[in-house]
C-alpha cells in the first residue's frame, strides 16, 4: 500500500509537470499565430511572409521531432524535455527583438528545432508510469495541454497586446518558459526505478488480462524487432499518411481560421480570438472522450478482430469534421452570430484533435516498448509534413483564391481521409473473412 501511495504521488507530479510543460511548448509554437492580427498591421507582413515564417517552424519541427523520437530511446526524458523547452523559450525571447522578415524566418526555424523534444519525452514517461490498460486515456488527457494552450493563448495574447504590444507579449512568454523549464527538469522522474520504487507497471497490468491479450502483450514485450522492421510496416505508413492529412488540417485551422473570419468574412478580431479559444476547448474535450470510448472498445475487442477499434472512432470523428468544415466554409458570413461560429469552432476542434490523439496511440501501440520512441518518430514525420503543407503552400492558395479557397481544399482533404479509413476497414473485413475460410 505504501508503494502504491508513493507511486501515485510521483504519477501526479509527473503528469502535472508534463501537462504544464507541454502547454508552454504549444504556447511557444503558436505565439506567432496568436500575434498575427497585430503583427500584420504593425510589421506590414504579406501572406507569403506569414507562410514562410510558419513553414520554417514546421520544417524544423519535422526534423527535430524525428530526431528526438529516436533520441528518446537513449536520453533520459526529463533532460530531453527540459532542454528543448528552455531553448524554445530563448528563441521566442530573441524573436521579440527582431524586425526583419528573414530574421523572423530564421529564429522561428530555431524555435521549431527546439519543439521536437517535447512530445516524444512525454510518450516515454507515460509508458513507464502508467498502465497499458489506461495508456490511451492518459494520452488523451495529456493531449489536452495543447488545447488548453490554444484556448487560453489567444485571449492572453490579445489582453497583453491590447495594453502593450506583440514584442512584450513574446518576451514575457519566452522568459516564463525558460523559468519553468528549469523547474520541470527536477520535477519529472523518468521511471519508478529511477526513484527507487520496485514496481513493474507493465507486469502488474498484464496479470489482469486474459490469455489471448497476455500472449499478445508478451510478444511485443519480448520482441526483437528493429527500426528496419518498423519502416517495412505498411500499417505504420498508412497511419503516417492519415496523420499527415488530419494534422495538416488541424494546423491550417489554427493558423488561418481567424484570418479567414477577419479578412474574408469581415468578423472582428474578438470573434477571431473567440473562434481560436472555442476550437481549443473542443479539442480538449475531443481528446478525452473519444480516447476513453476507444479504450473501452479495445477492452471489448474480440481476439479475431483485424481492425483497430481506435480507427473506428477516428473514422466517425473524420466524418464529423468534414461536415463542420463544409458548414464553416459555406455557412459563415459577415452577419453570422458569434454563437454559430463558436459552435463550428468547437465541433472542428472536437473532431480534429480527437483524431490526432487516437492516431498517436495507435502508432505507439503497434510497436514493442523498446521502439515506442522510434515508432512515434516515424509517425511524427507524417504529422509534421502535414503541418509544413499547411503553411506556405496554403498561403499561396489564399493569395490567389482568398482564405475561403483554403477551406475548400481542407474539406477535400477531409473527404480523402474518410475514404482511406473506409478502405482500410473494408480491407480488414476481407482479410478477416479470408482467414475464417482458411481455418474452416
Amino acid at each position: 500500500m505504501a508503494i502504491e501511495r508513493s507511486l501515485l504521488g510521483y504519477q501526479i507530479t509527473n503528469f502535472v509537470s508534463m501537462y504544464i510543460g507541454y502547454a508552454f511548448y504549444m504556447m511557444n509554437r503558436k505565439a506567432f499565430s496568436f500575434a498575427l492580427p497585430v503583427m500584420i498591421k504593425q510589421e506590414g507582413l504579406s501572406k507569403s511572409d506569414l507562410g514562410m515564417v510558419l513553414s520554417s517552424n514546421y520544417v524544423a519541427y519535422t526534423i527535430s521531432k524525428f530526431l528526438a523520437g529516436v533520441l528518446s530511446d537513449r536520453i533520459p526524458p526529463n533532460i530531453l524535455f527540459s532542454v528543448g523547452l528552455f531553448f524554445s523559450g530563448v528563441a521566442v525571447t530573441i524573436f521579440s527583438e527582431t524586425s526583419q522578415v528573414w530574421l523572423f524566418v530564421g529564429i522561428w526555424f530555431i524555435n521549431g528545432l527546439s519543439q521536437g523534444a517535447g512530445w516524444p519525452s512525454c510518450v516515454k514517461v507515460l509508458k513507464h508510469w502508467f498502465s497499458p490498460a489506461t495508456f490511451g486515456t492518459w494520452w488523451g488527457v495529456l493531449s489536452t495541454s495543447m488545447n488548453a494552450a490554444n484556448s487560453l493563448g489567444p485571449f492572453i495574447a490579445m489582453f497583453i497586446m491590447l495594453h502593450y504590444d506583440w514584442r512584450f507579449y513574446m518576451k514575457l512568454q519566452g522568459v516564463t518558459t525558460c523559468i519553468f523549464a528549469m523547474i520541470v527538469f527536477f520535477a519529472i522522474k523518468n521511471s519508478p526505478k529511477s526513484v527507487g520504487i520496485d514496481y513493474d507497471i507493465q507486469g502488474a497490468a498484464s496479470q489482469k488480462k486474459d490469455d489471448d491479450k497476455k500472449s499478445k502483450g508478451d510478444s511485443l514485450e519480448n520482441s526483437t524487432a528493429t527500426w528496419r522492421d518498423l519502416i517495412a510496416s505498411p500499417f505504420l505508413w498508412v497511419i503516417s499518411l492519415l496523420i499527415l492529412l488530419i494534422l495538416g488540417t488541424t494546423t491550417a485551422v489554427i493558423d488561418w481560421g481567424q484570418l479567414y473570419l477577419i479578412q474574408d468574412r469581415e468578423q472582428s478580431n474578438y470573434v477571431g480570438s473567440t473562434f481560436m479559444s472555442l476550437y481549443g476547448i473542443g479539442g480538449t474535450i475531443g481528446s478525452i472522450i473519444p480516447s476513453y470510448i476507444a479504450d473501452r472498445l479495445v477492452a471489448k475487442q474480440s481476439p479475431g478482430s483485424t481492425f483497430n477499434p481506435r480507427l473506428t472512432v477516428v473514422l466517425a470523428l473524420s466524418a464529423l469534421t468534414v461536415n463542420f468544415l463544409h458548414l464553416f466554409t459555406y455557412c459563415v458570413t459577415s452577419e453570422s452570430s458569434q454563437l454559430w461560429i463558436s459552435v463550428l469552432a468547437f465541433g472542428l476542434g472536437f473532431g480534429l484533435y480527437g483524431s490526432v490523439a487516437l492516431l498517436g496511440v495507435v502508432a505507439v501501440e503497434c510497436a514493442p516498448p523498446h521502439l515506442s520512441g522510434t515508432s512515434h518518430a516515424l509517425y511524427g514525420i507524417g504529422s509534421n509534413v502535414g503541418s509544413v503543407l499547411a503553411g506556405l503552400p496554403l498561403s499561396y492558395v489564399a493569395k490567389y483564391y482568398n482564405w475561403s479557397g483554403v477551406f475548400v481544399v481542407l474539406e477535400a482533404v477531409g473527404i480523402l481521409t474518410v475514404a482511406i479509413l473506409v478502405a482500410c476497414r473494408w480491407m480488414s473485413h476481407v482479410i478477416a473473412v479470408d482467414k475464417k475460410k482458411k481455418t474452416d
